[in-house]
């Protein structure tokens, strides 16, 4: 008994493209919008099962597929399936699919994907023979499926049973689209107001921050807040360059170039952190008789007091950068490195200083902040396509489906 959704068999001849007839049975279900062709002649015998094929995700099949015997798509490798063709005695597996069914009969628009199925999951190649037969046949039969007149309720019919997947899919796509396009928004306004704030900053250059002071006894501790020793500091320069305070540090065992200003990686408009550079042209730091080199970079996400953060970048030595520094050393220079960082913050003047940096770097920052935008602009021009598309797309899948 044939299943309800499909009609009575079709008689058919169809001519073989190389000369020679197929004798065929055309079985259609229009439910599931594929025919079956149970299809004979000399030397062949088998079932090929016809079904549009959507070739780049289209809602609408462009291409066909024909899978060779009887049984539920897809095809798996390795396992045989009811009333395979049989070609030559030889029994083939597979499929064959065309892309552009409007190119038959061009055997160029066909790919054929066939093998023979051995024991133990081995294959081999269809003979020259068979798989010229095979070929032939595949061409007569999609040659008679492109021009039949339910051709088009065909494919409608697969586009209604991949339509609720195809909705299901969509709007999951679509709701990571309208996730990126409010996250590209928002750091689009983030940007605007930088620039805004940039171009403020550009127009009104800050009063001048306060002469560099004079001599300050200054104690340095360990990160567990036990004085370690006391270093006179000496403010050599002030806002040069801008944000900047260059100190002279000697003490016991100890003397030093250091140059302390806001933090040289910030996005904000007025930078905030520091960076610390150690040394001053040839005034590096020398401490326990080692000439050390080196730097640190600071955000403003934690505090800095004269004993934290408890480690610092270990400096290198100047005069030899693959020895050793001694633990002793820098353990040392980082509770001076702490105490100047903590007395740079503290400055009355510090906000000044930033405004300084921020009016000083405010051109390349503004060049900057137009590059992302115009980058930010890109991509949410690309989203905001994307997410059109993909709306589109939604209405087209639900209304498959009523």
């Amino acid at each position: 008994m044939l299943p309800p959704n499909r009609a009575e068999p079709e008689e058919l001849t169809l001519p073989l493209p190389r000369g020679g007839v197929l004798s065929v049975a055309a079985t259609t279900s229009p439910q599931a919008g594929t025919v079956r062709y149970a299809v004979h002649t000399r030397h062949l015998r088998g079932v090929f099962v016809v079904r549009p094929h959507a070739v780049a995700g289209e809602l609408l099949p462009a291409g066909v597929r024909v899978n060779f015997g009887d049984g539920e798509a897809p095809v798996r490798p390795y396992r045989p399936r009811p009333d395979e063709p049989v070609v030559h005695r030889v029994r083939v597996h597979g499929t064959a699919t065309c892309t552009a069914p409007d190119r038959l009969p061009d055997p160029r628009a066909v790919l054929v994907e066939a093998v023979v199925l051995g024991e133990n999951h081995a294959t081999r190649r269809v003979p020259d023979r068979a798989a010229a037969l095979l070929e032939d046949t595949v061409l007569a039969v999609l040659q008679h499926w492109r021009i039949r007149d339910d051709r088009n309720d065909l494919v409608q019919a697969v586009a209604r049973l991949a339509a609720p997947t195809a909705v299901r899919a969509t709007r999951t796509a679509l709701a990571t689209a309208e996730a990126d396009l409010h996250t590209v928004r928002e750091r689009l306004r983030l940007h605007q107001d930088r620039l805004l704030r940039l171009k403020e900053l550009a127009a009104a250059p800050p009063p001048p921050p306060n002469a560099p002071a004079g001599v300050t006894r200054l104690v340095y501790t360990d990160e567990h807040g036990q004085a370690l020793g006391t270093a006179l500091v000496r403010e050599s320069a002030v806002n040069e360059p801008p944000g900047t305070v260059t100190y002279r540090v000697d003490g016991p065992r100890l003397s030093a170039g250091v140059v302390i200003g806001p933090y040289l990686h910030s996005d904000d408009p007025v930078p905030t952190g520091i960076s610390v550079q150690y040394g001053t042209g040839g005034d590096e730091p020398v401490v326990n008789g080692i000439r050390l080199r080196g730097g640190w970079n600071h955000d403003s996400t934690t505090p800095i007091t004269p004993s934290s953060p408890a480690t610092l970048p270990r400096p290198s030595r100047a005069d030899a950068a693959t020895r050793p520094v001694p633990a002793a050393t820098y353990r040392r220079w980082w509770a001076v490195v702490r105490a100047l960082a903590a007395h740079y913050t503290q400055r009355p003047d510090i906000t000044l200083l930033r405004l300084a940096a921020a009016h000083a770097r405010a051109a390349d920052r503004r060049h900057a902040e137009q590059q992302t935008l115009a980058e930010l602009q890109t991509e949410l021009d690309k989203l905001t396509h994307t997410a059109a598309a993909l709306r589109r797309r939604l209405n087209d899948a639900t209304a498959l489906m009523n």
